[in-house]
């Protein structure tokens, strides 16, 4: 069995994300929008006989939690809260608190601000590109509990479109930051990061063929593993990052459960995993039974593929059937024909040593 940790290690260095602390040009853009989101509303309510509503900030998503990589088609995702400290039953549409934050961005940048279902988003474009998209929830407090609601809905949807749906952010940065301990984590953040990797390399981007980012990483939290052995020579652990992810797709492919599609005609394999906080929805909804059903293949023949792997002596081989998995960054060494060769040539006398023989 070859030993490819060091490579999966180098490929997961090429593919992360910095974080905002350690990105400036992603925490300037945010900073930003956090500015004139506050300052909007100073202006927009200095002539009105209601206070100027407080406003607090939450970083989600795969930043919050330090699981981001480098997207192919190099569109970042930032996803950043908005909550007002507003009662949601002195807003019936709720998408008027939406409407707030896209008029105040309104001419932040090139590309207007779009109102979403989820969100507000706001896309930073080069040569008419996107190259960066902000997405702003927009979330209020109840009169009758502590919860927090998100304002869901478009701007011109019918009125029974348009709702305020129990969410925690908060409780969802937790439930996936605090699963592990320190070093364990490490190895968590690294396998998230190679699944959202091959998604990106092995599913079309077009509508919700792909699993959602927040499955994979809501079912890791739930499903990951530590692989890892103790060498008491260096009192320290050697994790297997090759044996943690077949572990996980492994078990995730224990979820699904074949189901009868009538349109089909045939039976498909269906996942359902529901969000472990508010609002506690399935977090595979959008695909349809055929995509889950691709989804599943697919994490099929990954878990082969790492199988096979796993057998191969050479770590040359081994590397060279995962790159259709994970795209041309992750690293391939030398044969070891290409190796024995380069040691063939620098052991051989030169001509000249030969000629003084």
């Amino acid at each position: 069995m070859a030993d490819i940790q060091k490579f999966f290690l180098d490929f997961h260095e090429a593919i992360k994300l910095k974080r905002f602390k350690e990105n400036k040009e992603l925490r300037e853009k945010r900073d930003i929008i956090i500015n004139k989101i506050k300052d909007g509303l100073n202006k927009k309510f200095e002539n009105s006989e209601n206070c100027v509503p407080n406003v607090e900030f939450i970083d989600q998503g795969s930043y919050a939690v330090d699981l981001g990589i480098i997207p192919e088609d190099k569109d970042y995702d930032i996803d950043e809260g908005v909550i007002f400290d507003l009662y949601i039953e002195d807003y019936q549409d709720c998408v008027e608190l939406k409407k707030w934050i896209r008029d105040i961005l309104q001419n932040h940048t090139s590309t207007l601000p779009k109102i979403k279902n989820p969100c507000v988003t706001v896309t930073y474009s080069l040569d008419e590109e996107p190259v960066y998209h902000v997405d702003l929830p927009v979330y209020a407090k109840s009169k009758n509990d502590d919860k927090l609601y998100l304002a869901w809905g478009k701007e011109f949807s019918n009125l029974e479109n348009k709702y305020w749906n129990p969410a925690d952010p908060e409780g969802l940065n937790d439930f996936i930051s605090n699963s592990f301990s320190e070093d364990d984590k490490k190895q968590f953040k690294r396998i998230v990061r190679f699944i959202k990797k091959w998604k990106d390399i092995c599913f079309s981007s077009e509508g919700n063929k792909r699993p959602p980012s927040i499955g994979i990483t809501i079912t890791a939290a739930d499903m990951f593993s530590p692989n890892k052995t103790y060498i008491a020579l260096t009192d320290k652990y050697e994790y297997n990052d090759l044996a943690a992810l077949k572990n996980y797709i492994q078990s995730l492919k224990s979820k699904f459960s074949l189901k009868w599609d009538q349109d089909k005609n045939q039976f498909l394999y269906i996942i359902e995993y529901n969000l472990p906080v508010e609002p506690y929805k399935n977090v595979f909804s959008k695909m349809s039974n055929v995509q889950m059903n691709e989804f599943y293949n697919k994490l099929d023949d990954l878990y082969n593929g790492l199988s096979s792997a796993e057998q191969k002596d050479d770590p040359y081989e081994a590397c060279k059937i995962l790159v259709p998995f994970f795209g041309e960054k992750f690293p391939v060494p030398e044969s070891k024909e290409a190796r024995f060769q380069k040691v063939a040539l620098s052991s051989a006398p030169s001509s000249h040593s030969a000629l003084k023989g």
